[in-house]
């Protein structure tokens, strides 16, 4: 064989292979490959993308940059205005004039307003500030808990599958049995409704599942798609234990240093800044003010420039004192209204407090019942399996009824759940805790997030 040959052999063998390969790959999935289809969303993948996509996270943020905007508007409050105007005219008798005038003002007293509404902007950023990381935690730990939704969902839909399956083992035993004359006829219609009734529980878990991954799409600013998987959790790394000690001390510093608490703190004080501005407008305000002007006329007989440099040049220097005697009350009632703002501001924080302290304690007491639920359920779990292979071997040996079997394999797959739920819901409500207590550094760390 010579060696043009022998490259189209190896070009045909390479050619097979790659079609080979293509035909398996296009190939339908069989089994268990349905379970392993589309990509697998992993739990911090899933906050850092609600965290840079959520639309409402988005928008605290340009309330972050507003407000931003709005300090460096107030101290630019403190600079001089500068403006320039040009004028001119042209007559009948084909003459014509311009005037040029350039003016700066620049204010020296105004009661301090200008220092109140600085202040008051700054505050106001401080606020929005607080409020935009209690958003960011208020987002973390929605898509925290939608995501171990969807895990809880997928864990029963494993339970459910193997109810099912078990299911029908038991039938294809009793339809032996029943064949052999050893079984009654009804048994077999009973086993037949049950298998069937495990197969719409199935359904009805994977209809479950479908929608608790539409909503953390959402909560994450994705479009809508089901077609994933939820990683497990380690537990343990995602663990967020508090002692009684650690619960106690938190509860008492979340009512002052929550992130909404403190946003709530700075709006008072920003009311107070409000105060001191209405207050401004019953004392008197001092501004200096200068003026450089010039002019041309075309009847003049001086040149356009030396009008412009030295006939017409004037230039004026002065300072405006203005003293409010009547403004028809109106200084008195913003003062009343500025007032009446803060005095409701201090009513939202104390708001603001009771519903605090009434989370907190609702956190607490949901985190402790699933921590005393953790160990019923596990022993109800014992003690279901072993019912439910009692019940097994007795129907075998025709010591128990069908009815008897069924109610024993219902409460298995109920404290099979219950076991999953439970596990699942104690990580939960200690994420839960954690966010009522404002306590997110900890999450945020195992996130690897900054702060805000």
């Amino acid at each position: 064989m010579d060696k043009q040959d022998k490259s189209q052999t190896m070009y045909f063998r390479i050619c097979s292979v790659i079609f080979i390969i293509f035909i398996v790959l296009a190939l339908p999935c069989q089994g268990n490959c349905e379970d392993q289809a589309g990509p697998v969303l992993a739990l911090k993948q899933a906050v850092r993308i609600a965290l840079k996509n959520n639309p409402g996270l988005a928008q605290q943020v340009n309330t972050v940059e507003t407000s931003e905007i709005s300090v460096f508007q107030q101290r630019a409050d403190f600079y001089p205005d500068v403006n320039a105007a040009v004028a001119g005219q042209n007559s009948a008798q084909e003459d014509w004039f311009l005037s040029t005038e350039l003016t700066s003002t620049l204010n020296l007293f105004n009661g301090f307003a200008d220092s109140a509404g600085l202040k008051n902007a700054e505050l106001e950023l401080n606020a929005v500030q607080e409020n935009l990381t209690r958003e960011q935690q208020s987002l973390v730990f929605e898509t925290f808990s939608k995501f171990v939704q969807v895990l809880t969902s997928q864990a029963l839909i494993q339970v459910k599958e193997d109810n099912l399956e078990e299911n029908r083992k038991l039938l294809e035993q009793i339809e032996t049995f029943q064949q052999a004359g050893r079984l009654a006829l009804s048994d077999l219609y009973q086993q037949q409704a049950e298998t069937k009734q495990a197969q719409l529980e199935l359904i009805e878990a994977q209809q479950s599942l479908n929608d608790n991954k539409l909503l953390l799409m959402q909560t994450m600013g994705m479009n809508p798609m089901i077609d994933y998987r939820a990683a497990g959790l380690d537990f343990d790394s995602w663990s967020m234990v508090l002692t009684d000690e650690d619960i106690e001390r938190l509860s008492v510093a979340a009512l002052n240093e929550r992130a909404d608490i403190k946003a709530q703190q700075y709006q008072i004080e920003a009311a107070g800044q409000q105060i001191l501005q209405a207050r401004a407008g019953q004392l008197p305000k001092l501004d200096l003010f200068a003026k450089l002007s010039s002019g041309y006329n075309s009847l003049g007989d001086e040149t356009f420039s030396e009008q412009l440099k030295d006939d017409s040049l004037d230039a004026t220097v002065g300072i405006s004192l203005t003293i409010p005697i009547f403004d028809r009350h109106l200084a008195r009632n913003e003062i009343a209204m500025a007032g009446i703002e803060q005095r409701n501001e201090q009513l939202t924080l104390k708001q603001k407090k009771l519903q605090a302290g009434l989370e907190i304690e609702q956190a607490i007491q949901e985190y402790r019942t699933t921590q005393q639920q953790v160990e019923v359920v596990q022993s109800k779990l014992i003690f279901a399996r072993q019912s439910l292979q009692s019940y097994e071997e007795r129907y075998r040996v025709g010591a128990s009824t069908l009815v008897e079997l069924i109610q024993a394999r219902t409460g298995y797959v109920t404290a099979a759940f219950d076991q999953i739920e439970v596990k699942y819901n104690l990580i939960t409500q200690e994420v839960a805790l954690a966010y009522y207590l404002g306590n997110m550094k900890p999450l945020f760390a195992a996130f690897e997030l900054e702060k805000s």
